[in-house]
């Protein structure tokens, strides 16, 4: 599974009825500048909506490479990505891994 995949099954990407898969948007990405910039075509009122699954994870693969990730760990992309004030990061990171092959300590850039 790539890293990408982990992300949108995290955030129930893929489970029928689910936000993510009815919004095309596997990141539960929040709708604004960024994601019409990249293809969402309107919101649920919080979190965007693609057209289809490819723009969701193209946007989630833009957002994840960008400045505000670059350079991170795991851990760190994760604990800012999803934060433990709306998440349990802890099971986030650790799914990540097992579902992945990778550590928390590992640099989300080599895994995108």
């Amino acid at each position: 599974m790539t890293f990408l995949e982990a992300v949108g099954r995290m955030e129930g990407f893929g489970v029928p009825g689910d936000r993510p898969t009815r919004d095309n948007d596997p990141g539960d990405i929040e709708y604004g500048p960024f994601t019409k910039a990249h293809g969402a075509i309107s919101s649920d009122g919080r979190f965007a909506i693609f057209p289809d699954a490819a723009t969701g994870f193209a946007a989630l693969h833009a957002l994840l490479t960008g400045p505000a990730y670059r350079g991170l760990t795991v851990s760190q992309a994760i604990n800012k990505y999803a934060p433990p004030n709306e998440n349990n990061t802890v099971n986030y990171v650790n799914s990540i891994c097992r579902w992945v092959g990778c550590k928390p300590t590992d640099i989300i850039d080599s895994l995108l």
